[in-house]
């Protein structure tokens, strides 16, 4: 008679916690500058910005970014030396984005952003 081995663990365990991440605030859209400035950093502190993952957020801009600038920004970076791994939540249109560039939306991200009211001085 064959011995069944039933094993109810799970192969992965998933949790959802909070981790430091590289937030880029794109307040130009010049992917040339943003690169560069990238590839500055990562120079300056290699062991802090080298290979690190960065959110990209247009939430500064008036619009979001056309499929094809985006995907030139995504490859600069990666060529800077960081690696691009999520779009800061926004609007319908940066949604799509997301979905067209095979990235995932994080929502609520740009809250850091917005100001706390702490009440009058």
């Amino acid at each position: 008679m064959a011995s069944v081995n039933l094993d109810f663990e799970q192969a992965g365990e998933l949790k959802i916690g909070q981790v430091g991440i590289a937030n880029l605030r794109i307040r130009t859209l010049d992917v040339a500058r943003l690169v560069q400035e990238m590839r500055e950093r990562v120079a300056r502190a290699p062991k802090l910005f080298g290979r690190a993952a960065v959110i990209l957020d247009f939430g500064g801009l008036s619009q979001a970014p056309d499929l094809e600038t985006a995907r030139a920004l995504l490859h600069g970076l990666r060529d800077a030396g960081v690696l691009p791994v999520a779009l800061a939540y926004g609007t319908s249109d940066i949604e799509a984005l997301s979905e067209q560039l095979g990235l995932p939306l994080l929502a609520k991200f740009r809250a850091q952003y917005e100001k706390i009211d702490g009440g009058a001085a």
